[in-house]
């Protein structure tokens, strides 16, 4: 499996349903088709019928129902699902590869009774070509919501919908093209809301991230009266990863919108991709994504194990706020940052394990350090805050432990560098890579630190502060490699 592709709360029935990309019979990607799973509670999850496979052989998506999302409406007194979907009439579909005419339309299927059966529509795809014709890269995973502030803006009514597709333009870079619809079925073009050239830097900080080839997995949201947008970045020789984005939307001469970024940050400093966005039972942002397998030397796991891919923990989007303090430019986080000198704060994109998680602690509980000695598990969560710091300590946490640290797995905290960096080195003595993971983490004067730390298996997801987060996999092969400290 990879991506999250789909997902929505149903209040009639108090659920979630949550899609994803799945390829049938076997652990190898390129036969994409959307599962889909059922939870109460986002912890529980019951696996259910999967809504979309490959269509018949001369249809419109005989090769593949690549990601999307999922919109839920009341039409009539009756709960419609509307499901939308890229379509794929040819492979292969690369940013690096020629543009096959056709490859990637847009394409739509609907439930009405709570997503248990679903129905392509009669008149697919909803949107067949891309504006570049043979010189894109990409057009794939809409992304559908209304987004009142924009409607607001450009003074159409507060329902409007909007479609944001992915894409790029060969020889210039990544956009993403934004749509509008009155009713779900017929959409037009209405703007590139964002583009930028490839292997540039999206602001003047030293710090600023790059864009690269390609998007992939675009949405966008309003959260305490700010403008986002995340998308994952397709890479040439870089590593591929999540972005986000703080900004303005504002009208050109034209009168169409434009994305002008502010601030923005990495979402995962890991092996997390593929984000998709929805709305939970209370209203707020929550976030899904896919963690791969990292194998490397060791791809035959993969059939051994039986699967590949997994879902990351649900994480909830917030915004962050501090009180302002002294502008550096060349500080590692100085582009996660926006500046308010008239309010004194700053704020930024902010990032937590989604609040029903805690549904997942059982009564057993350890108050110090020492005392994780003892535990051996593969599966459990630590939580730990350290006040009074320097600002030049090294701290660890070592897990997936073996008792003479034959394997071993390191998350190292570097105060003095400004880093998080998880040490792979040891981790396993027969599989998965073994480079480390790491990102730019800077504490404020007088913060403290505050990390969480998932162990699932061979997942491990690790937390900070509210406004760091860094997915990556591992894979002991000793039986005993269960320790911590």
């Amino acid at each position: 499996m990879n991506d999250p592709c789909g997902a929505a709360y149903i209040p009639e029935i108090k659920e979630y349903i949550l899609c994803y990309q799945w390829h049938p019979g076997t652990v190898e990607p390129g036969n994409s088709a959307w599962g889909m799973a059922r939870s109460k509670d986002l912890i529980t999850w019951v696996d259910c019928f999967p809504p979309l496979r490959n269509g018949a052989p001369g249809s419109y998506d005989p090769h593949g129902v690549f990601s999307g999302s999922l919109v839920s409406r009341v039409v009539n007194n009756t709960r419609v699902v509307y499901l939308f979907y890229t379509s794929i009439s040819a492979l292969p579909i690369h940013w690096s590869k020629p543009y096959i005419a056709g490859c990637e339309s847009q394409s739509l299927a609907c439930s009405t009774d709570f997503g248990h059966s679903w129905h392509r529509y009669q008149n697919n795809p909803v949107l067949s070509e891309p504006r570049h014709g043979p010189s894109t890269t990409g057009w794939r995973d809409p992304f559908v919501s209304t987004w009142p502030s924009l409607s607001a803006l450009r003074g159409t009514r507060p329902g409007t919908n909007y479609m944001l597709v992915s894409s790029g333009k060969r020889g210039r870079g990544p956009e993403l093209v934004l749509y509008e619809s009155d009713d779900l079925l017929s959409w037009t073009e209405l703007c590139v809301l964002f583009e930028a050239p490839s292997e540039t830097p999206i602001s003047q900080h030293p710090s600023s991230l790059h864009i690269s080839k390609n998007f992939e997995c675009g949405a966008f949201f309003t959260l305490n009266g700010k403008e986002y947008i995340i998308t994952a970045v397709e890479p040439g020789s870089a590593t591929r990863y999540v972005l986000w984005m703080c900004g303005t939307l504002s009208l050109n001469p034209a009168g169409t919108p434009t994305f002008t970024p502010l601030s923005h940050g990495a979402l995962d400093h890991g092996i997390y991709y593929g984000p998709h966005v929805f709305r939970g039972a209370k209203n707020e942002v929550l976030l899904s994504g896919w963690a791969d397998e990292d194998l490397d030397a060791s791809p035959a796991l993969k059939t051994t194990q039986g699967w590949s891919g997994c879902l990351t923990l649900p994480r909830e989007l917030f915004t962050l706020s501090r009180p302002l303090t002294p502008a550096d430019p060349d500080a590692v986080d100085a582009h996660l940052w926006a500046r308010d000198e008239v309010s004194g704060t700053m704020t930024t994109l902010g990032v937590r394990p989604a609040r029903q998680l805690r549904g997942l602690r059982s009564g057993s509980m350890i108050y110090s350090l020492e005392a994780l000695r003892h535990l051996r598990s593969k599966a459990y969560e630590i939580e730990a805050r350290f006040r009074g710091l320097a600002g030049t300590e090294l701290l660890t946490f070592n897990i997936r432990q073996s008792p003479a640290d034959e394997e071993v797995t390191r998350i190292i905290f570097s105060l003095a560098t400004h880093s998080i960096s998880i040490d792979r080195s040891h981790s396993s003595l027969l599989h998965g890579r073994r480079t480390p993971d790491s990102g730019p983490f800077k504490l404020q004067d007088g913060e403290d630190l505050h990390v969480r730390v998932f162990v699932d298996n061979s997942i491990l997801e690790v937390y900070a502060n509210g406004r760091f987060a860094l997915s990556t996999r591992v894979y002991p092969s000793r039986p005993d490699a269960l320790g911590a400290s």
